[in-house]
């Protein structure tokens, strides 16, 4: 089993390799836990929405939203 420690710094490098996700983030009005759930989302695809809300204390459907609308669907305005 590995260290939780050590899974989140991997997460985190995963997530700010690619600065693609942080470009999607900025201009947007978030809180730190939604922009932390989102970049978490991006670097373990491997969880679920709801397993990610709940360490960051959103609501599932909050986080899916946004996650669709940001880097799903995003508006080409």
């Amino acid at each position: 089993m590995s260290h939780p420690v050590i899974n989140a710094v991997t997460r985190r490098e995963r997530a700010f390799a690619n600065p693609a996700p942080l470009t999607v983030l900025r201009g947007h009005d978030l809180t730190v836990a939604e922009r932390s759930a989102l970049l978490d989302c991006y670097a373990t695809p491997d969880r679920t929405f709801l397993e990610i809300a709940k360490t960051h204390r959103l609501e599932r459907e909050r986080l899916q939203d946004l996650w669709f609308d940001l880097f799903v669907r995003p508006s080409r305005n």
